[in-house]
């Protein structure tokens, strides 16, 4: 069963209502108290000290690098997962740091921690960490490390707000924390970036680097408009279909400033922050649907998260058992909002290779970006389009009846097997 005309499901969506941008016209209104009050709300929400706000999720990763930075100025190399986001990458750079790279375990996406022990050396300001899809990671053992060898941990939950495991909240387990703001996250202020930290020396280094709140942009009023109509299934393929846009498209691009929310968008989140809970949980049973319809596919496996997490299912990802995809094609059904995630492993971005040290081998995050395939879960998402998801999927296998139709290749299992 495939979806109607004209109807068309984004990969991922944080819906806004009305009430939402009433909320941000309030907070244009009020001024510097909206701010305020967003910043207390988190601060008891995620027990956390501090709380500072950027205009988007990597000015808030390039804040909180500059500012342990300037604790450990002797320290320039900042740690990657080699499968992220391109906004990651593009902040570290923006804050005038170089990045070397450690890989990841196929089966979770946690992080290897022996790939990445081998890049830690004396110039290691810190290793960041990302919960990848709102999948939380257990960072006891990666802190431990991170001690040993002089460095910081950077707790990215840019996709992870609301998650959490061992009672432990994604964004609030290093000694910097992030959430993102941008369309397409557990909440949405159309974009923007909350920095975490229990450290008053980062703090302070926080409070330098952060401006005071940009003035009120029509821009911004725009956006939300945009989102309040144009996310919902019937609206979506218009801006899809706009190249312009950029939707979807991953590009690391480190020139960018690092200011402040305005006060329309903290109105925005303040109201969102509301519903967030309820985003979460609308997510984690589209999700439950999906991984049961997905079990009695034997030739896709959908990623699992760990034990004693509570995931937030930003999407789900999902990789074939083969290790590739039949003819090499990884399935991407728009209408639906499956499709790739980040198309290239950081170490394959020919603009980034400059700003990379160290030469090691991160075959996992290869994979990951050659087949990682993710199905939408927000609340959008109806069961016909679950039924029609699993039914195209079904048939794409059904259609590859020979060895030749397959791409050639290591599977993940092998891959781990054989790595050094």
């Amino acid at each position: 069963m495939m979806p109607q005309r004209f109807r068309m499901l984004p990969p991922s969506a944080a819906p806004l209502v009305p009430h939402d941008i009433m909320a941000g016209l309030l907070g244009w209104r009020v001024g510097r108290e909206t701010l305020e009050t967003l910043r207390q709300k988190l601060q008891v929400r995620f027990k956390v000290r501090h709380v500072f706000f950027s205009t988007s999720g990597r000015a808030g990763l390039s804040a909180g690098l500059q500012a342990l930075r300037a604790l450990n100025p002797e320290r320039d190399e900042v740690l990657l997962p080699a499968f992220t986001s391109f906004s990651v990458p593009s902040a570290v750079v923006n804050a005038g740091l170089k990045i070397s790279l450690y890989d990841l375990h196929p089966e979770t996406l946690t992080p290897d921690l022996a790939s990445l022990e081998k890049s830690l050396n004396s110039r290691t300001l810190c290793v960041v960490a990302c919960h990848l899809f709102g999948y939380p990671l257990d960072l006891r053992s990666l802190r431990e490390m991170c001690r040993q060898h002089g460095a910081q941990l950077f707790d990215d939950a840019a996709q992870a707000m609301g998650a959490s495991i061992n009672g432990k909240l994604a964004g609030t387990m290093g000694d910097v924390g992030l959430f993102s703001l941008s369309r397409g996250k557990n909440m949405t202020a159309v974009d923007g970036g909350i920095v975490l930290t229990d450290r008053d020396d980062v703090a302070e280094g926080l409070t330098a680097l952060v401006p005071e709140p940009v003035g009120f942009n029509t821009k911004h009023v725009i956006e939300s408009l945009m989102l309040l109509a144009m996310l919902r299934p019937r609206a979506y393929w218009l801006p899809a279909s706009l190249p312009f846009l950029n939707i979807g498209v991953s590009i690391f691009d480190p020139v960018f400033r690092v200011e402040s929310l305005d006060h329309w968008r903290a109105g925005l989140a303040g109201s969102v922050l509301q519903r967030l809970d309820a985003l979460n949980d609308g997510r984690r049973k589209v999700a439950a649907s999906l991984l049961s319809r997905l079990d009695k596919l034997d030739e896709v496996c959908a990623i699992r998260p760990l034990p004693q997490a509570e995931p937030v299912f930003l999407r789900l990802p999902l990789l074939p058992q083969k290790g590739a995809w039949p003819h090499g094609r990884v399935p991407e059904i728009p209408e639906l909002g499956v499709v790739r995630s980040y198309p290239l492993a950081l170490q394959d971005i020919a603009t980034l290779k400059p700003h990379i040290v160290g030469s090691g081998s991160c075959p996992v995050s290869a994979l990951l970006a050659n087949n990682l395939l993710t199905l939408p879960t927000h609340s959008f998402v109806e069961d016909a389009d679950m039924m029609a998801m699993t039914a195209v999927l079904k048939e794409i296998f059904k259609k590859a009846d020979n060895i030749a139709d397959w791409l050639p290749g290591c599977s993940r299992h092998t891959i781990m097997e054989n790595k050094v």
